[in-house]
């Protein structure tokens, strides 16, 4: 009788221990990240504020997908350094993607900075262009995102990981799930 309680008990405990491995970042997963994205010249881009991880949901497209790939298999508290080349960024810089076009098409009452950034809906939804030159009769407009062209550096702290919801897995199908905590 002793041994077959001590073998239940040892088997409880093995059964235990193997429920309490540690979760690793894997599709359909929520995953708070704590990060910082920096340019080739150390220039912050984005990051996390302290203490608001982002949180998202893996596989679902709402990262970057090298970033994503890269996070793969780390666990909490794993710390990573991931370069994102362009291409597999934002994209190369097009220069086919800046044009000219005339002032009066502009709201007159709006103004207009070289170097400035605006927020226009184009045929894919809201987009982000910037003003590269203004003349009287054109304003020259960059349609790329401001990070095309650049690789990007991420440093990454794996800072929870959880099963994600029913109710998250299904909003997963709509745009935009990556939220601040």
């Amino acid at each position: 009788m002793k041994r077959t309680l001590a073998g239940l008990v040892l088997a409880l405990m093995a059964l235990a221990v193997m429920g309490c491995a540690a979760a690793t970042v894997s599709n359909k997963k929520m995953v708070d990240v704590a990060y910082k994205g920096t340019l080739a010249d150390g220039t912050i881009f984005s990051e996390s504020g302290a203490g608001k991880p982002l949180e998202f949901l893996v596989g679902t497209g709402t990262l970057i997908p090298a970033l994503e790939k890269d996070m793969l298999g780390m666990k909490v508290g794993d710390k990573k350094t991931i370069t994102v080349k362009a291409a597999e960024a934002y994209g190369e810089y097009d220069k086919a993607a800046v044009r000219e076009v005339p002032r009066e098409q502009f709201p007159k009452d709006l103004p207009l900075k070289v170097g400035e950034r605006y927020q226009v809906n184009g045929q894919g939804g809201p987009m982000v262009v910037s003003i590269s030159a203004m003349t009287a009769a054109t304003v020259t407009v960059d349609f790329n995102h401001p990070l095309a062209g650049k690789d990007l550096t991420f440093a990454v702290t794996i800072v929870k990981i959880r099963d994600a919801t029913k109710d998250e897995l299904a909003k997963s199908a709509a745009p935009g799930q990556t939220t601040q905590k």
